[in-house]
C-alpha cells in the first residue's frame, strides 16, 4: 500500500515537472518563432547585409564560414513538438530514479543519449568532411538567395508560433 502511494506521488511529480517544462517550451516556441519571423522579414526587406554586419560585430571571434553554427545553436533551443513528450517522460524517469536513490547518473546518461540521437544528423554532418562541404555549399547557396532564406525563416517562425498556441 505504501509503495502504491509512493508511485502515485512520483507519477504526480513527473506530471507536474512535465507540465512546467511544456509551459516553458511554449514560451520558447513563441519567443523564438517571433525572432525567426523578424529575421525572415528583415531578409525579405533586403536587410541581410545589415544583419550580417551586426552579427559580425557581435561575434567577432566566430569565423564567417561557421556563422551557420551559431544559428543552429539558436534553432536547437526549439525542440520538435514530437520530442517534447518523450523529453518529459525522460525527465520524469530521471526524477523518479533519483528519488528512489538511483543517483543522478541515470538522468544524465538518458538525456545525453536523447540529445545525441536528436542531433545525430547534424553531428555527423559537422564531424565529417563530406558533411561540412555539404553544409558550406548550402550556406553559400543561402547567402545568394536572401529571399528564399527569408521566406523559410518566416515559415519556420509561423510554424513555431503555431505550436505555442
Amino acid at each position: 500500500m505504501a509503495r502504491a502511494g509512493m508511485m502515485t506521488g512520483l507519477g504526480v511529480l513527473a506530471a507536474v515537472i512535465g507540465a512546467r517544462f511544456l509551459g516553458i517550451q511554449h514560451g520558447l516556441w513563441m519567443a523564438l518563432g517571433s525572432l525567426y519571423v523578424a529575421l525572415g522579414l528583415a531578409y525579405l526587406a533586403g536587410g541581410a547585409p545589415w544583419l550580417i554586419r551586426q552579427s559580425d560585430r557581435l561575434l567577432p571571434h566566430v569565423p564567417t564560414t561557421s556563422g551557420g553554427a551559431a544559428l543552429g545553436v539558436l534553432f536547437g533551443f526549439n525542440i520538435p513538438a514530437c520530442a517534447a513528450p518523450l523529453l518529459a517522460v525522460l525527465l520524469g524517469g530521471a526524477a523518479a530514479q533519483a528519488a528512489a536513490g538511483g543517483g543522478m547518473a541515470y538522468g544524465g546518461v538518458s538525456l545525453l543519449i536523447f540529445g545525441l540521437a536528436l542531433s545525430s544528423p547534424l553531428v555527423l554532418a559537422v564531424f565529417t568532411q563530406r558533411g561540412r562541404r555539404l553544409l558550406n555549399a548550402i550556406a553559400r547557396f543561402a547567402a545568394r538567395m536572401p529571399r528564399i532564406t527569408g521566406a523559410v525563416l518566416v515559415l519556420l517562425g509561423v510554424w513555431s508560433i503555431g505550436l505555442a498556441l
